[in-house]
C-alpha cells in the first residue's frame, strides 16, 4: 500500500502528502496534524498520510532528525479528539530508482474505532492573534485534498451511514452467532463422516457408539432446528448484504442436508459416503452447493478422497471449515466496509 501511495502524483480524499510533521512539541504541528486526523476519521475506511513527499510531490524523504512514532502522534492529537480513533504509523525505506540511494518516509493511517463521527473536543488555535483552525465540537470531513468543516449535509449523512453500520454489525453478529449454533447441531455428522472409511467397513454404521454420535435427534427436530436458525436470520435480512445473506443460506443448506441424510441412515441401519443418495448415487444437488462456498479443486480433493490400502477417506469436517471459511469471508467484506 505504501509504494502504491507513494507514487501517486494527487492527493485525495483518502490520502494526504507532507513534506515534513514538523515539531509535534509545537502548538501550530499538533493542531494543524489533528484537523487532518478529524478529517480522516470520519471517511468510513480512514485515510494515509505519506511523510516525505512535498506538495509538488518531490520525495524528498524524512529529515536524520525525524521520527515517526504511534504513540508520540496520538499523544500529539489526542486531546483534540472526541472521540475513540486509531492511529497505526510506520517508517517505510525505498531506493531511489536509478540510484543506490536509501531515503526514509513515513506513513500514518487514522480511523474511527466505532461507527460514530468523531469531532474537535478542544478548539484548534494555535495563535491568540490567529483565526482557529476547528471549533470544539465541529465534524470535519475530507473533499478532495482538503480537510474542511463539514455542512449541514455532510452531517446527516455521516450519523445515517452511523446508524446502517450500527444495524448492520448486529446483523452480522446475528449470523454469526447462527453458524456458530449451526456448527453445534451438525457436530455428530463430522464424528460420524469423520470416522468411517467408505469401502472398509459398509456394514460398520449399525455400531451402537457411531449411531449415537447423532444422538436422539429426529429428522423433524433437526428440521426444526434449522427452521429457528433462518428465521432468526431472516428477522435481520434487511441489514444483510446480499453476497453475505446467500454464503449463509448456501451453507446451512450444505450442513443441513448431510445432517438429514446421516439421520435417515442411522434409522435404516445403512451407511453411504456423504458424497451420495441414499440410495449409492452421487448427490449432484450437494456438490452444487458446494461449489458456491468452495473453490472447485479444493472441492474435489475433499469429493474424490484419498485412496489408501484399506478403502477411500473422505472426511466431511474439512469441507464444512471451508464452507463456513467462506461465510466468515464475506463477514470479513461487510465488516471492514467494503461490502
Amino acid at each position: 500500500m505504501f509504494e502504491q501511495l507513494v507514487s501517486v502524483r494527487g492527493e485525495g480524499d483518502e490520502w494526504d502528502f507532507k513534506e515534513t510533521l514538523n515539531d509535534l512539541t509545537s502548538t501550530s504541528a499538533r493542531v494543524n496534524l489533528a484537523k487532518d486526523a478529524l478529517a480522516f476519521c470520519n471517511l468510513p475506511n480512514g485515510g494515509t498520510i505519506i511523510v516525505g513527499v512535498t506538495d509538488k510531490f518531490e520525495h524528498v524523504g524524512l529529515t536524520a532528525t525525524e521520527k515517526i512514532d504511534t504513540t508520540a502522534i496520538r499523544r500529539a492529537i489526542e486531546k483534540y479528539v472526541d472521540g475513540d480513533f486509531v492511529v497505526v504509523a510506520a517508517e517505510h525505506i525505498l531506493i531511489e530508482p536509478g540510484t543506490d540511494e536509501e531515503r526514509r518516509y513515513g506513513m500514518v493511517y487514522f480511523r474511527r474505532r466505532f461507527s460514530q463521527p468523531v469531532l474537535a473536543a478542544l478548539d484548534g488555535q494555535i495563535r491568540s492573534d490567529k483565526p482557529v483552525v476547528f471549533r470544539s465540537g465541529d465534524i470535519l470531513i475530507r473533499r478532495g485534498a482538503a480537510s474542511i468543516r463539514a455542512n449541514s449535509g455532510d452531517v446527516r449523512r455521516l450519523f445515517t451511514n452511523s446508524i446502517v453500520h450500527e444495524e448492520r454489525v448486529r446483523a452480522v453478529n446475528e449470523v454469526w452467532s447462527c453458524l456458530v449454533e449451526q456448527r453445534r447441531l451438525v457436530g455428530g455428522v463430522e464424528v460420524l463422516y469423520d470416522l468411517l472409511i467408505d469401502s472398509e467397513y459398509s456394514g460398520v454404521f449399525a455400531r451402537p457408539d457411531l449411531a449415537a454420535s447423532l444422538g436422539g435427534l429426529t429428522e423433524g427436530r433437526h428440521a426444526e432446528e434449522i427452521g429457528r436458525l433462518q428465521l432468526r436470520v431472516s428477522m435481520v435480512r434487511p441489514h444483510i448484504p446480499q453476497n453475505l445473506y446467500q454464503q449463509y443460506r448456501n451453507c446451512a443448506t450444505l450442513v443441513g442436508r448431510m445432517h438429514m441424510k446421516a439421520l435417515r441412515q442411522r434409522d435404516a441401519g445403512i451407511f453411504v459416503s456423504w458424497t451420495c443418495m441414499d440410495d449409492g448415487s452421487p448427490d449432484l444437488y450437494l456438490r452444487q452447493v458446494a461449489q458456491t462456498l468452495v473453490p472447485q479443486s479444493e472441492l474435489d480433493g475433499y469429493w474424490n478422497g484419498k485412496t489408501a490400502g484399506s478403502g477411500t477417506y473422505r472426511p466431511v469436517r474439512p469441507l464444512i471449515d471451508a464452507a463456513e471459511r467462506g461465510v466468515l469471508s464475506a463477514i470479513q467484506v461487510v465488516l471492514s466496509g467494503l461490502g
